[in-house]
């Protein structure tokens, strides 16, 4: 009788779905017991992504930040800027505009909803993991899925504490 002694794999964090690996190439996809698994691309049309496995004693030290989304941010503030503007113009040009000309007030307004949720409520987790070669690997979270991806960024967290590897300059807000 053969026996065998596997390990049983563990899964301590899922940051990605494999239906998502398009949007997370080159970023941490779970953490497990046998260490990170990275998204990588595949030059193969049958399976264009592959995981590859960073083995937990290759990490030097991991660093967790929730903080906000710059770029959405800014992306936000200009969407609002540009309706000001379109509706100042609007006000100082309503006498000039062609009879039977029709302003969708409804596109402005979900515009508006979008620019205002994009320039205060973009917040995101991001865990930067430096390995011992020099090189980085990171995961982070889309801006709108902040609260959706705090249990598991939680996870993450306790996992890394537990190991001794989360830097101590880390904000940890969770929250």
């Amino acid at each position: 009788m053969e026996t065998t002694d596997h390990k049983e794999e563990q899964t301590f964090a899922v940051f990605a779905l494999p239906e998502d690996y398009a949007y997370h190439i080159g970023q941490v996809a779970s953490i497990g017991s046998d260490g990170l698994r990275v998204v990588r691309r595949q030059l193969s049309i049958k399976s264009p992504y592959k995981l590859e496995v960073v083995p937990t004693r290759s990490i030097s030290r991991v660093e967790y930040d929730s903080g906000l989304a710059h770029v959405r941010i800014v992306a936000g503030v200009l969407v609002l800027v540009l309706l000001v503007g379109i509706f100042y113009y609007l006000g100082v040009y309503w006498d000039r505009l062609e009879p039977g000309t029709t302003v969708r007030y409804g596109l402005l307004a979900l515009a508006g909803i979008y620019g205002l949720k994009w320039a205060f409520m973009s917040r995101r987790h991001q865990l930067t993991f430096h390995l011992r070669d020099g090189g980085r690997v990171r995961w982070r979270s889309r801006s709108g899925d902040f609260k959706y991806k705090a249990p598991v960024a939680a996870r993450a967290v306790g996992h890394l504490t537990e190991l001794g590897l989360l830097a101590s300059k880390t904000k940890q807000g969770l929250g």
